[in-house]
């Protein structure tokens, strides 16, 4: 009996060790079985945020053609004159448009007066200008065209080349002309600067360009003296050395950009000779360009043009413009007929940030145009805006856009929102319509967010935009103004 009970209670606990050695294994199967689950669902997971990242990425297409809510027909400069009562009617004379400037000149930083530059200026505040300036620059994060972010070194290398320990306490003035269209660059180098990886077409050192023959003031030098730093009608920036000419006589540089005589370009682009058969190349000129006439002759025009002398100093010439160019003898009569043909005549003109590659942004598009008329604009859209007389403001809530657009003066009003501006051209079947140089617009939101790319100037109507995260150009207006000489 002892026998059996000992025998019995063995089983009994081998049963219990079996039991409890069944449990711990069942756990680990089932916590791997967790951990699996686990794995693959953050792997799906993961899988899954990839896509919805993938999706929320603006995703570039090219816009079509015509863009929405544009007919063909639009694409000519009659179609809107037609809807003009008085399309020839003079909305500011020569002498208007000369006081007109002149308030302008005289309005803080909106344009300078270059030869009004005193022949001497303090240092120390050019010096303290340029320095806030970079440290501004250095703030943002950048990148160069390797998409590698720009770092200190290149900054101390810019410094040293700037030398600003050296400028003395008073600078003495140097005044010129450009020789050639010409970058003016935020600092002194070519390298492009990026404020997003792979964004090459928006160099963010790239401030502005200048047209040959434009007056500007010398005020600094480069160490290597491969950069000027002047001072232009619209800004102040680095330009190459080499592309201008100091003259002895500040008179020389009035007497060139003040000539009685005169022509201006009133194409998107022309060409200059050397030589009277017109056979021998010698520069372009864009758009608003003006040169000091010498003689008309039947198959070309004798211009002046600036050139730097053996000695490096400024000097003239002769230059040969054939006939058949888009040229005009002195400004052309400021009519919402001739606004609307020059801006037409950029139609499909390619945009590019800051006058790169020798053409056009949205400000730069409105700048070339009204200089055929001899109104000076400023360089970016922010200061346009402060040009003319301002017609209304808005807010974000789009309520009263409609209502001033019905009434605004269409080819010589300007609209302003952040960043961008336009020409109105005026209404068209319930729609406003603009002209205007532009890069690209967005439609959709988050997972179907896609940029639709322009890249050139275009019609379109304010609806642009409309369905996507920043809203249609009509919801972002915030300034209209006319150019009519009032204030």
């Amino acid at each position: 009996m002892k026998s059996n009970s000992k025998h019995e209670a063995l089983n009994t606990k081998q049963y219990q060790m079996t039991k409890v050695q069944m449990t711990k294994t069942m756990f680990r199967i089932l916590k791997i079985r967790i951990l699996s689950l686990f794995r693959i669902s953050v792997f799906g997971f993961s899988i899954w945020l990839l896509i919805f990242i993938s999706g929320c990425a603006s995703r570039l297409c090219i816009a079509p053609y015509p863009l929405p809510h544009v007919k063909v027909k639009m694409h000519t400069p009659g179609y809107w004159i037609s809807k003009i009562d008085n399309p020839d009617k003079v909305i500011m004379s020569a002498e208007e448009i000369e006081k007109f400037n002149g308030t302008n000149h005289e309005r803080g930083r909106i344009l300078e007066k270059v030869i009004r530059t005193d022949n001497t200026i303090s240092g120390k505040r050019l010096s303290k200008n340029m320095l806030n300036s970079t440290k501004c620059i250095q703030r943002r994060k950048l990148y160069t065209t390797d998409n590698m972010r720009v770092d200190s070194l290149f900054f101390e290398t810019i410094f040293h080349n700037i030398d600003l320990n050296k400028i003395p306490d008073k600078i003495n003035v140097k005044f010129g002309l450009t020789l050639r269209r010409t970058n003016l660059r935020v600092l002194p180098t070519d390298e492009i600067i990026m404020s997003r990886k792979n964004n090459r077409d928006f160099d963010r050192f790239q401030d502005s360009a200048i047209d040959v023959g434009q007056p500007l003031a010398l005020l600094w030098e480069t160490r290597d003296k491969k950069w000027a730093y002047v001072k232009t009608e619209i800004t102040s920036g680095w330009i190459y050395a080499e592309d201008l000419a100091i003259s002895d006589n500040k008179g020389d540089i009035t007497e060139y950009s003040e000539a009685q005589k005169f022509i201006v370009v009133t194409g998107d682009k022309i060409d200059i000779f050397s030589d009277s058969k017109c056979k021998n190349f010698l520069d372009s000129a864009q758009m608003g360009t003006r040169f000091p006439l010498m003689s008309v002759k039947k198959n070309h025009f004798i211009i002046t043009f600036p050139v730097a002398n053996k000695r490096n100093k400024l000097s003239f010439r002769k230059a040969y413009i054939p006939a058949y160019e888009d040229v005009h003898r002195g400004y052309i009569l400021y009519t919402r007929r001739n606004v609307i043909n020059q801006a037409f005549k950029l139609l499909h003109a390619p945009y590019a940030w800051g006058g790169m590659r020798g053409e056009r942004d949205c400000s730069r598009f409105i700048m070339d145009i009204f200089a055929c008329f001899g109104i000076r604009m400023p360089r970016n859209s922010s200061r346009q805006a402060r040009i003319g007389r301002e017609v209304a403001r808005f807010d974000r809530s789009g309520a009263q856009e409609k209502d001033v657009l019905e009434k605004l003066p269409s080819g010589i009003s300007i609209l302003y929102m952040p960043g961008h501006i336009m020409l109105y051209l005026g209404k068209d079947n319930g729609n406003y319509y603009v002209i205007h140089d532009t890069w690209a617009y967005v439609e959709g939101k988050w997972s179907s967010k896609t940029e639709k790319h322009i890249g050139r100037v275009v019609v379109s109507d304010l609806s642009l935009g409309e369905y996507g995260k920043t809203g249609s150009l009509l919801e972002r207006l915030r300034i209209t103004r006319t150019i009519n000489g009032e204030y």
